[in-house]
């Protein structure tokens, strides 16, 4: 493999790892952010919905950009905004609303283009590229939300949260070989059918859609539940971390099995048996840490299955990269769309009755909905099908 080739894959590696990290952390250290800057308690749960806001309206327009200017250019600025709003969202509950807006932006930008730059640059090893991809996302916001509040223990929240911007800067420093060769797509041949009118499109979007709100709402709860049944907050930050760490498996090797043998099937009601068991599981008020830690484990198996199929599915059920931005900008739009609803949800239905246990439940519900979402995808050859 060419040097180029090198440096390109820890670019991909070191921006995967800017995806998840600047929002996964932010969940352990809730308290700290509202005492120092005096934040409403009305808008700590922004901190979380903001971005995937940003994700719903904005992702419809990245292919465009991409087409016009460069996936590759477009990225490298979007990492440098994403650096930017993360390094000075930490000095005031207004740099913090913008920061974190920008950062939302940023995120939107690489989760639509990460996969069709994958399948541009690595044609014959989109499996294995999106699987490293995957991982490395993971990897990095396990380490981040795992180790977080030891961070900010030693060297304050402030600096913890701003670590994350030295992150993206390494990132575009190994990118810049990237900017060499800037791919533009054709804009004269349009997919035939337009991605709005696929059936398998939808589909795809729901299933894109209700993973990422079972995603986020155990983003930003699980740590918030494990308290209430009664872990300290280092406890539960070290098992959330835990929970994201377990999820490295199926993010590695869920991808590459998907492009070898194309049906889904197996793949997916596997991953609704780890949801079902975990948040199942989770409805037990205990602080017993063996049983706490079989919830995280399978939890994060699950929840990173469906990311980690998700992302596979763009490139499996497309023929060409431009529509794979199509559907890559569609299904993150409608997706996170549903996504936002999840942890504003949850966290009216826990003050309005007390108990974590009726949100819950409604989780199972959406589990069932993703699976057969998550089938119906399966039996097509394409989502324009």
């Amino acid at each position: 493999m060419k040097k180029q080739g090198k440096l390109l894959i820890i670019g991909i590696i070191l921006f995967a790892g800017c995806m998840r990290t600047p929002i996964g952390m932010v969940s352990p250290l809730l308290s700290n952010i509202q005492q120092t800057l005096d934040v409403p308690a009305g808008l700590l749960g922004s901190i979380t919905t903001i971005p995937l806001l940003c994700f719903a309206l904005f992702s419809p327009f990245v292919p465009q950009l991409g087409k016009r200017f460069g996936n590759e250019l477009i990225m490298f600025f979007a990492v440098l905004v994403l650096a930017l709003g993360n390094y000075f969202r930490v000095f005031s509950t207004t740099f913090l609303l913008i920061g974190t807006l920008l950062i939302g932006l940023s995120i939107a930008v690489l989760n639509v283009l990460m996969p069709v730059t994958i399948a541009q640059k690595y044609p014959q090893r989109v499996g294995v590229m999106t699987s490293v991809y995957t991982f490395s996302m993971t990897l990095f916001s396990a380490l981040a939300s795992g180790q977080s509040v030891a961070l900010a223990d030693h060297v304050g929240w402030q600096k913890a949260m701003q670590s994350v911007s030295i992150l993206a800067v390494l990132g575009m420093i190994f990118w810049l070989p990237a900017l060499r060769n800037i791919h533009k797509s054709k804009t004269g041949k349009r997919t035939e059918n337009s991605v709005w009118k696929a059936r398998g499109a939808w589909y795809l979007s729901a299933f894109m859609g209700l993973q990422f709100l079972l995603f986020y709402t155990t983003l930003t709860w699980v740590p918030t539940i494990l308290v209430s049944h009664g872990m300290s907050r280092g406890q539960a930050s070290q098992l959330f971390g835990l929970m994201q760490l377990a999820s490295l498996v199926t993010s590695y090797f869920v991808p590459i099995l998907a492009y070898l043998f194309k049906r889904t099937r197996g793949i997916i009601l596997s991953m609704a048996v780890g949801f079902l068991a975990g948040l199942g599981l989770l409805m037990i008020p205990t602080a017993s840490v063996s049983l706490t830690i079989v919830v995280v484990v399978v939890l994060g198996l699950a929840s990173n299955m469906a990311f980690s199929l998700a992302m596979a599915l763009f490139n499996i059920k497309t023929d060409t990269s431009e529509q794979t931005a199509e559907i890559s900008g569609m299904a993150q739009a409608v997706g996170y769309i549903l996504a936002a609803f999840g942890p504003v949800g949850v966290g009216y239905l826990q003050q309005v009755t007390g108990s974590w246990n009726l949100s819950l439940i409604l989780l199972l519900i959406v589990v069932v909905i993703l699976t057969l979402a998550g089938l119906a995808v399966d039996r097509r050859r394409t989502v324009f099908d």
